[in-house]
């Protein structure tokens, strides 16, 4: 991936409109979006926030602590609330950067939990990290940041969220029995069989009872248990997750529309075009032309 000017241009509207973004469950200021061509090296120096570095071009070192990391296209990096440290390189270098931190007030006792254990992360640097999905994520905001539309402000906000959790789980310490514990009472554990039925079940016209049956438990139930868990309902919960797989297939297949929209359980091309528009603040084969733009 080359440096694109849209890249700074997204940037600097995203500093404008996606400075705070909210969620259910979560909620995040971002201090700044950032893309520099040419970028020479910093001094030591520490933040009160998080921020990430991408490496789109170019050589040096990252320097944590007393840590060194060397640098490359590709290179991945979190720098942590606290800790001091500083880039060096001789040749300079393009860089993707953004800094955020989560409102504590806005998010639920798990997205606390999560982003606190991010702080002592043991894992802050990623080589090649140019197929996960965070930078896909990344990249692609910064592009369509540049023809944000009024009904589109719902889409960006939902990416930039999708991007702070996704820099979550990349760099997360993997604690094999943390997902047992978050799956301990019988309601977390009935919601994670439901969105897994779900995921797996999204060309078909899924209701709320065809999930309820599937679990043996009333729509009432599982309806109440998508509230407390995941602070929305179930329709809306497979309306995104159907948006979310037509986004991946959109990026990552040659698949037409017609087949996207019956790969992810809508009835018509019309009917999926208007959810598709709605959620992500454009059509989704401008928005396919425009993935294509930025990655080639």
């Amino acid at each position: 991936m080359k440096w694109n000017d849209h890249m700074l241009d997204g940037s600097i509207l995203l500093n404008q409109k996606a400075s705070y973004l909210k969620g259910n469950g979560i909620a995040a200021t971002v201090y700044y979006w950032g893309a520099q061509s040419g970028f020479v090296g910093n001094k030591p120096h520490k933040h009160s926030f998080f921020e990430i570095c991408y490496v789109l071009k170019g050589t040096g070192s990252y320097w944590e602590q007393e840590e060194h990391y060397p640098l490359e296209d590709g290179s991945l990096f979190l720098s942590r609330p606290g800790h001091v440290h500083h880039i060096v390189t001789d040749h300079g270098m393009d860089l993707l950067f953004m800094a955020f931190d989560i409102d504590a007030e806005g998010c639920s006792d798990e997205c606390k939990a999560l982003f606190a254990k991010l702080r002592r992360a043991r894992s802050v640097f990623i080589p090649n990290a140019q197929e996960l999905p965070v930078i896909r994520l990344w990249t692609t905001l910064l592009l369509m940041a540049n023809e944000m539309q009024p009904l589109f402000h719902d889409g960006i906000s939902g990416l930039g969220l999708s991007l702070i959790t996704s820099v979550e789980r990349t760099f997360a310490d993997k604690e094999p029995s943390a997902a047992v514990v978050s799956r301990s009472s019988q309601a977390a554990s009935l919601v994670y069989q439901a969105k897994l039925f779900i995921r797996d079940n999204l060309s078909q016209p899924l209701r709320l009872n065809d999930v309820a049956e599937h679990l043996h438990i009333s729509s009432r139930h599982l309806s109440r248990l998508f509230l407390a868990e995941l602070g929305q309902s179930c329709s809306v919960y497979i309306r995104k997750e159907r948006i979310r797989k037509a986004g991946i297939l959109l990026t990552e297949t040659d698949l037409s529309i017609k087949d996207i929209s019956r790969q992810t359980g809508f009835d018509t091309v019309h009917y999926f075009t208007s959810v598709f528009s709605a959620e992500m603040g454009m059509p989704p084969a401008k928005f396919k032309h425009k993935f294509q733009q930025l990655h080639h």
